[in-house]
Parts: C-alpha cells; sequence; structure tokens
C-alpha cells in the first residue's frame, strides 16, 4: 500500500508495507520524515489524519488495511484546526458545471461509450463545452496517430542530420542564432517550460482546463507539431483521469500566443507543481499522475514548442463564452416577447413582409421567433387580441426594434462560432512541420489575434442585448408608462 499525504502544505508519499499496521503508525511515520522538511512535530498525538475530499476522520487504532485504499490522498491535520481552510480547499473557482444546462448540442464523432474521438479537423464550440463536464473521455482517431508519427519522424531525421531548425537546435527569440549542442536539445525544450511558467493567479475551474486540455490534443493531433505519440497519449490519459494542472488565470500574452497557461499545462504533466484530481484535490502533480498510472511527459527535440504555441487558452475560454452568449440570446427573445405583452405592444412590427424586406439572417430568425411566441397571425393570445382596437401606432425602440438589434447579437454569436470552429482545429505550432514537403517552416499561426478580436466583438453583441433588457425593466418599472398601458382595464388599480 502506498499513501500520499498533505504535512504542513508539502506533499509526502509513504510506502505502508501491507497495511497491517494501525493509523497511529503512519503518523508517527509521518512526524518522523516531517524533520527533513523543516517541520518539527512535537507530539504525534496532537494529530490526526483526513481524507482530502470527503470529511472523513480516521481513527488512530484502526489498521490502514481496513480503512485506507491504496494511493489515496490524505491530510495530516492538527485536531485543533480541524474546522481551519487547509491547502487542498484552496478556491476551484467554483465548478462551473452546476450551471451548465445542455439540451441538444451535438456530440460531434461520439462513440457509443461516450468518447469523444479527436481528430484535429471536426471539434466544435459546443462538443468542447461539454467536454469540460468530465461526463466524456476523449480517443485520438487512428488517422490522427499516423499524422503523428510521421511528423516525429520527420522531426527526428532532422536532429540526425544536424540540420539548424528554430527551436529544435537553436535558442528562441534573440538566441535563434545561437546553436544547441544536441546533448543539451532535450533539456532545452525542458527549460523552455519552466522559463515560461509565469501565470499569476487563482487557478483555473476544473472544467475550464479540462477544455484547454481537450483542445491542445486536438491541435496536436493535426500532426504539425513534431510531437511522439507518447507524449500524445499521456494527455489523453490525464484528461480521461481529470488529471488537471494549476493554471493561472492570468498571464496570456496573446501575440505570442498562450505561452504562460500553456507552459503551466506542460510542466503539471510533466510532473511539476500542483495538479487536481476527483480524489485529490489539490496534490503535488507527481504524486497525482501516479496514483492515476500515468507516466510523466518526457521532452525530446522541440516538444516543449509542440506543447506551448497555440491559442488554446484563448480559444477553449471563448468557446465557453459563445456557447453562453448562444443561450443568452435566445433567453433575451423570451423576455423581450414577455415584456411586450407585460406592457400590452402590439406585434405587428414583427410582420413577415417588414423583415423579408430587409433580410438579414438574424433580423428574420427573431421576427419569427416572436412571431411564434407572440402567436401572431394564427392563435394571438389574450393581450394580443386586446391590443387590436388600440390607439397606439407603434412602440419604443426596445420593443419594436428586438429582431433588428436581437438580430445582429444572434449573427454576431454565428460569427464569432464560426471563427471560433476554425482555430479549434488550426495548427499553431511554430516552427511548422510539414510532413508532405519534408520540411519545417517558421510562421506566425501562435498569434492570438483572430480569437481575441473575435471575442471582442462577442463582447459587443452581448452588451446590445443587456442594454435594451435594461431599458425593458425601465418601462416595466415606470408607472406613467404602467399607468398609460392599463388605462383601458377599468378593475385596474393604479398603485
Amino acid at each position: 500500500m502506498k499513501v500520499y499525504v498533505n504535512v504542513e502544505n508539502v506533499w509526502m508519499a509513504v510506502h505502508c508495507a501491507e497495511g497491517n499496521k494501525p493509523i497511529s503508525w503512519l503518523i508517527q511515520e509521518l512526524a518522523e520524515r516531517s524533520k527533513d522538511i523543516g517541520v518539527d512535530i512535537l507530539k504525534s498525538e496532537d494529530y490526526i489524519l483526513k481524507a482530502t475530499k470527503q470529511d472523513i476522520l480516521y481513527n488512530t487504532r484502526d489498521n490502514m488495511a481496513d480503512v485506507l485504499e491504496d494511493k489515496q490522498f490524505l491530510i495530516l491535520a492538527k485536531k485543533e484546526s480541524l474546522k481551519k481552510t487547509i491547502f487542498t480547499d484552496l478556491p476551484e473557482n467554483k465548478l462551473i458545471a452546476d450551471t451548465l444546462k445542455f439540451n441538444d448540442l451535438s456530440i460531434q464523432k461520439l462513440n457509443e461509450q461516450g468518447t469523444v474521438i479527436l481528430n484535429g479537423q471536426s471539434l466544435t464550440t459546443d462538443t468542447l463545452w461539454q467536454l469540460s463536464t468530465g461526463n466524456f473521455k476523449v480517443q485520438i482517431s487512428e488517422d490522427a496517430l499516423s499524422r503523428v508519427k510521421q511528423s516525429r519522424k520527420l522531426l527526428d531525421d532532422i536532429v540526425t542530420q544536424n540540420k539548424v531548425v528554430y527551436g529544435v537546435s537553436t535558442g528562441f527569440g534573440k538566441f535563434a542564432r545561437v546553436v544547441i549542442a544536441k546533448e543539451d536539445l532535450d533539456q532545452l525544450q525542458v527549460n523552455l517550460i519552466e522559463s515560461h511558467c509565469a501565470g499569476v493567479g487563482q487557478p483555473l475551474s476544473p472544467e475550464r482546463t479540462r477544455m484547454m486540455l481537450a483542445l491542445r490534443i486536438n491541435v496536436l493531433c493535426k500532426g504539425y507539431s513534431g510531437i511522439t505519440v507518447r507524449n500524445l497519449l499521456v494527455l489523453q490519459k490525464a484528461f480521461n483521469a481529470s488529471c488537471l494542472p494549476w493554471i493561472p488565470e492570468k498571464g496570456t500574452v496573446g501575440a505570442s500566443g498562450d505561452l504562460a497557461p500553456l507552459s503551466h499545462l506542460a510542466v503539471g504533466l510533466m510532473g511539476k507543481g500542483m495538479m487536481w484530481s476527483p480524489k485529490s484535490g489539490w496534490a503535488n502533480a507527481s504524486h497525482v499522475m501516479e496514483a492515476n498510472g500515468i507516466e510523466t511527459l518526457k521532452l525530446g527535440p522541440k516538444e516543449g514548442l509542440a506543447l506551448i504555441n497555440g491559442t488554446q487558452f484563448i480559444a477553449s475560454l471563448g468557446s465557453e463564452a459563445v456557447q453562453r452568449a448562444k443561450q443568452i440570446a435566445l433567453q433575451a427573445d423570451v423576455a423581450a416577447a414577455l415584456t411586450l405583452e407585460a406592457l400590452q405592444g402590439t406585434s405587428r412590427a414583427f410582420d413577415e413582409a417588414i423583415h423579408e424586406a430587409r433580410p438579414h439572417k438574424g433580423q428574420l430568425a427573431v421576427a419569427k421567433r416572436l412571431r411564434a411566441l407572440l402567436q401572431y397571425g394564427a392563435d394571438p393570445s389574450e393581450i394580443t387580441q386586446s391590443h387590436r382596437n388600440c390607439d397606439r401606432v407603434q412602440d419604443a425602440y426596445t420593443l419594436r426594434c428586438c429582431p433588428q438589434v436581437h438580430g445582429i447579437a444572434h449573427d454576431t454569436v454565428e460569427f464569432v462560432n464560426n471563427i471560433l470552429n476554425v482555430e479549434l482545429n488550426s495548427a499553431t505550432d511554430n516552427p511548422m512541420v510539414l510532413i508532405d514537403r519534408g520540411e519545417t517552416i517558421s510562421g506566425g499561426n501562435f498569434h492570438g489575434e483572430y480569437p481575441a478580436k473575435a471575442l471582442d466583438y462577442l463582447a459587443i453583441g452581448v452588451h446590445e442585448l443587456a442594454s435594451m433588457s435594461e431599458r425593458r425593466i425601465e418601462r416595466l418599472c415606470n408607472p406613467c408608462i404602467i399607468r398609460h398601458c392599463f388605462s383601458n382595464y377599468s378593475t385596474y388599480v393604479i398603485p
């Protein structure tokens, strides 16, 4: 039996032989080992073992084999401080899964076992968003594995032939002209990852980290990076086990891609830093991966670059944003229809003839949706019927112009979604390993301008929905408007 124990925010791996000793033995062993890390546990009887993910305390007299599991994560805590926050309870940005409600969003390439097949070509924002939940596994397609093998062989041949390639046999940035000795090529990639782990802030939630990891796997599946199949499969196993590295929220560069967030993703999978898993909470990455039977990444030439060049941080968070925006835009249409009825508005402004004269896609769709919600034409509601002989010719902008304003918001969401769908299936490496041409070429596909600018546009679109909503709320709360709307109802009492 082997367990992992947090002692004063330091994780220790302890082999417990056959596990036929009491919990008190384990606490005493931890007390002895703690001296090596400068922690002085004077009285082991003042401490107790606690499970990391459940409110379970272990009796010191119980045998370990009876109450503990192999590769379990535990905490050595002072009895007097059990109610205080401990390291593994650091904020996880509150799991967003609680708020995700999926309707009929399609899971592309989904097999019978609830596994999404990643091939570098068919991932969409809605599929990626669903992968955030942890309800699905991922599997790399055979075609993708074949491309990755060919790409790696080409790169190995380049290294064998001592060709000078940026970031493979040279330094980075200003050191692009400095040739690196062959025996240092692996260490060069490790240094690249560790030197770019410069993010700050709270960690991404497990859901958002899953999205980022799944997207990175999908991009590597395209076969332009030169990564080994072995390391790509490490990423796949980590995703499927929900072994998720600590990735700070802040620190992306954008112009040079998501270097810092992707470096934190990679360094965790190298067994360094912190990692979250369902059964451990936040713990040492090496312990979490070992407990889940996953080998750590071993970087060869160019593999550091293969893991950190790209826009997967921007694009994964953008995918969540665009999916939320889709739902918000639909909800805004329903809210507008409800407001129109509450304010005794007219639905004639949504007549099909008006919108066919200005046939923007979103405008036509919103007008049609409002006609359906308001039962315009065929079977109108009682409120709609009551307005037929009203002397008001038209309503305020915030009611009458919903198809025009909401329509462009829907079109904006669709535009941004299309941009991101391309981005999710794009190779963002530098240099690019071109299998068909047998060469590598340096370029700038890592640049984050496409998703960044598209998401700025999305923010503008959602803002317009909020602006319209705020003005409609004002009308619902304005006593002068309410008095006018219900002036024809003798039974209505003006407050």
